[in-house]
């Protein structure tokens, strides 16, 4: 995505919240863990939404309900829903539905989840009288992502989690951190032709690409969480305030800051924010929310031109700009925050387009291939229930789980990958960055 005037779009920041009743609805009448009811309030609804607008006067935010939340019949989700709807109509906000607990396809068949998310549209759209333009899904099947484009013409979806793998329930690492067209094969492959979606394809959490790295919680119970980065859990519930700012504030400039944008016409934050941790936060921390509305307003004041929309506008915006993924070419690069596995001294960079993503650290070593994903060869996803590996791991992947991952030094890497370096060369040929890493 080479910038130019025609398709720079600038500094944004997506905002998503999910309103839920069980913490996995893994479908419509099967959960996991616990039941957060009394995690949500109206009155929660307001602050939250006070919070953003205090730090952002303009900021406009995707609420995302679960299927308990739309169907409850209780006084107290009545409330929340009549809640969200006045945020909605005041603010702009957009209001969408979140399948299967983040985790759709783990728990159901791609036709359960088509049902779920088409009565999930329709009791969405006769409530709150408005078009849902958008999902808010974690990980999403291409063909559930697919179905949702041409049967219900959603043209958003945050249908990936860039650089999951042992977190949570379900794995996904493999794909590009910035928006794409996903694959009819594959929802983590980029794609061009009849092989892609017209989908604007979502990451669901920025997260700090030096830290991204590890695997899970990290070896030898470090607890050094992969997803490090804007998540307020993985921060402002984990570490100390001083810690927890510094890992925002470092991650947010890695993106919003002049040089991001400059290369790649865009410098995009994403973080998702659930009422119910929200609630949990404030049980042992009654100031965390106003540390994550100060950490907002630091956004603003640094970058006044920074806008905060929803998916759906954001998704409508990067098409509009990028009508053909053959010209994605990312750049991307962070230096460590000295916050847990973001390691000060090291330095990441990320090179992606829709043929490979290649990742290369450096600064306390000689420059080094740490991943090395080809989206060219054919790849399927998983069809049985429950199997939660949906990575694609390509010749040499990031979290190093395989012997094959370990990283190697560019030059060996690259004269053994003469198409990769010609890629390289005529994609970021005149970039400094590129320069500086090759031998």
């Amino acid at each position: 995505m080479t910038p130019s005037p025609g398709d720079s779009i600038g500094r944004r920041l997506t905002i998503n919240t999910v309103v839920r009743r069980q913490q996995i609805e893994a479908t419509r009448d099967r959960w996991l863990w616990e039941d957060e009811s009394e995690r949500h309030s109206a009155a929660l609804i307001d602050r939250f939404s006070t919070t953003v607008r205090d730090a952002i006067p303009d900021a406009r935010i995707t609420w995302a309900l679960s299927w308990g939340a739309l169907t409850d019949d209780s006084a107290r989700y009545a409330e929340v829903r009549r809640e969200v709807a006045r945020c909605a109509e005041t603010f702009g906000d957009d209001v969408t539905f979140v399948p299967g607990g983040f985790f759709p396809n783990l728990h159901g068949s791609r036709d359960a989840v088509a049902r779920d998310i088409a009565d999930a549209v329709a009791l969405i759209e006769d409530e709150f009288q408005r078009e849902t333009r958008s999902l808010v899904a974690g990980f999403l099947s291409a063909e559930n992502t697919a179905r949702a484009r041409e049967e219900l013409g959603i043209r958003t979806v945050q249908g990936n989690i860039w650089s999951q793998f042992d977190i949570d329930l379900q794995d996904g690492d493999g794909s590009v951190a910035y928006p794409y067209r996903p694959s009819r094969a594959h929802f983590l492959r980029p794609a061009r032709g009849d092989d892609r979606i017209d989908v604007a394809m979502l990451d669901g959490w920025t997260v700090d690409l030096v830290a991204a790295r590890a695997a899970g919680m990290g070896p030898d119970g470090t607890g050094f969480n992969s997803r490090l980065g804007l998540g307020p859990i993985e921060t402002l519930h984990r570490l100390p305030r001083a810690d927890a700012l510094a890992e925002l504030e470092a991650t947010s400039a890695a993106h919003l800051g002049a040089p991001n944008v400059e290369r790649n016409g865009l410098g995009w934050l994403t973080v998702n924010y659930e009422i119910s941790e929200v609630h949990r936060g404030l049980e042992t921390d009654p100031g965390l929310l106003d540390a994550w509305g100060g950490w907002l307003a630091s956004l603003r004041s640094e970058w006044p031109d920074l806008r905060v929309t929803p998916i759906a506008d954001f998704g409508a915006e990067w098409s509009a700009a990028n009508p053909d993924d053959a010209a994605l070419a990312y750049l991307l690069r962070q230096e460590g925050s000295g916050v847990q596995a973001s390691t000060l001294g090291e330095r990441v960079t990320w090179f992606m387009c829709a043929d490979f993503r290649l990742g290369v650290v450096d600064g306390s070593s000689d420059p080094l291939v740490f991943d090395y994903t080809d989206y060219r060869p054919e790849a399927h996803e998983p069809t049985e229930l429950g199997d939660r590996r949906w990575s694609l791991l390509g010749e040499i992947n990031q979290k190093r789980t395989r012997a094959q991952d370990a990283p190697q030094p560019i030059g060996s890497f690259l004269a053994q990958h003469p198409e990769v370096l010609g890629g390289l060369r005529s994609r970021w040929g005149a970039r400094a960055e590129l320069a500086e890493l090759l031998p």
